[in-house]
């Protein structure tokens, strides 16, 4: 009914978006781990802040302590985009690859209804146990 060559790339596309969404948990994991790192230099901040406001504040170390606090934030928001980034541009690259697979089989078999072509690319994925 359908190419197979589309059927096939519609299978390699779906074990790619498999593959990603199981390193969620991971992803997921450091990402708190992050979120935690942020949170104990909040509260560090509210300890310099405390510092600056008694009445014998060493202006010097306070703005010392200023200064790794933000290079701190400044290296936890690099992981975390670290982390993310890649993450993004694998889902996108998918993305594109679906909408282009969808436009071939489209251009193709445009006498095919779209439920029709989604029901049986549906059921080869089902066949090959990539379905949920």
């Amino acid at each position: 009914m359908i190419d197979e060559n589309f059927i096939n790339a519609a299978i390699r596309i779906r074990r790619e978006y498999l593959k990603i969404n199981s390193n969620l948990e991971m992803y997921r994991r450091r990402a708190r781990e992050i979120s935690g790192n942020l949170d104990n230099l909040l509260k560090k901040i509210e300890e310099i802040q405390e510092k600056a406001y008694s009445k014998n504040a060493d202006s010097e170390g306070i703005l010392q302590d200023i200064n790794k606090v933000m290079k701190d934030f400044e290296d936890e928001g690099n992981k975390l985009e670290k982390l993310i980034e890649p993450l993004n541009q694998q889902v996108e690259k998918l993305a594109i690859e679906e909408q282009e697979l969808w436009r071939s089989i489209k251009t193709k078999h445009n006498s095919i209804s779209d439920d029709l072509i989604i029901e049986y690319v549906k059921q080869r994925l089902i066949k090959e146990n990539l379905s949920k």
